[in-house]
């Protein structure tokens, strides 16, 4: 009996690592372009979004935690940067997923974003303002 179970299992956890769905991709830690944040990627229903799950530097100089003191709503200014929701909206469709916003906490700006998988390791995020873009590598952790 135990000769059929171990095959059966390994044949199972190898059919699952195929039925991935592609959209999930960007699942999972990454870590910025500066390596000094890491943002946890999550679905939620059918879109994606990612916030701040480690900073390499997590307080400021006077030894309290970084706080999001540029942003633009000033009730949301004594937030903690760590564990803030920095990408929403993300849609997956036909292998790239678009219509999100990212914000920049150091600028306290908000920009579109639309993301694709360079590699299994290397996100591509092109970030849009007006007329303005620019694409920014996040690596897989």
């Amino acid at each position: 009996m135990k000769r059929f179970i171990i095959p059966l299992l390994i044949f199972f956890s190898q059919t699952a690592v195929f039925a991935q769905n592609p959209a999930d991709k960007i699942v999972g830690e990454w870590l910025n372009e500066e390596k000094t944040s890491k943002i946890e990627i999550s679905k939620t229903g059918n879109s994606y979004s990612g916030k701040i799950v480690w900073l390499a530097h997590p307080k400021g100089s006077d030894g309290k935690p970084l706080t999001d003191i540029k942003n633009p709503d000033p009730h949301k200014r004594t937030q903690s940067i760590l564990g803030l929701t920095i990408v929403t909206g993300l849609k997956y469709s036909s292998g790239e997923w678009t219509g999100g916003t990212i914000y920049a906490p150091k600028k306290g700006q908000y920009a579109d974003c639309s993301v694709t998988v360079s590699d299994s390791n290397k996100l591509k995020i092109k970030v849009s303002k007006g007329i303005l873009s620019k694409t920014i590598i996040w690596t897989k952790q």
